[in-house]
């Protein structure tokens, strides 16, 4: 049923954003550094993504590296279980109707919508998740 593909959708999303969450703000400090609009962030301080790691968690410890990942965890539990709840509420919608699940261009254009949408209604999360992960703790 669509409601069990929603929950495993989130449940899937929530496990792997734990796993690759220190990979993420290793990005994103890498990505704001060499700013010139914030002179907290003017410095080249990382010189890539496991210099980053190593350098983060030497100097802020372990747990700086998983700085935010409650608002990822939510951001992942419902932008996985929203998509995959439209998607599959979509498609049995148009299988209801005489639609069939052979017909690619309709489930595209549903998988499209269904990610889009879920992405629109989470971004604010997402945003927090950034600004979480951009400040030395």
């Amino acid at each position: 049923s669509s409601g069990i593909n929603a929950e495993y959708g989130g449940a899937a999303g929530v496990l792997a954003e734990m796993v690759s969450f220190p990979f993420d703000t290793s990005k994103i400090r890498l990505q704001i550094q060499g700013q010139i609009t914030d002179e907290a962030f003017t410095n080249l301080k990382y010189r890539g993504t496991f210099h980053t790691l190593c350098l983060v968690s030497s100097e802020e410890g372990i747990r700086s590296l998983f700085s935010g990942v409650r608002f990822a965890a939510l951001r992942q539990a419902t932008y996985g279980t929203l998509k995959f709840g439209i998607f599959f509420t979509m498609k049995s919608w148009w299988n209801k109707r005489g639609g069939s699940d052979q017909f690619l261009p309709v489930t595209v254009a549903i998988g499209m919508f269904s990610g889009a949408l879920s992405s629109i209604l989470t971004t604010p999360i997402d945003r927090m998740k950034v600004i979480s992960q951009s400040k030395a703790q």
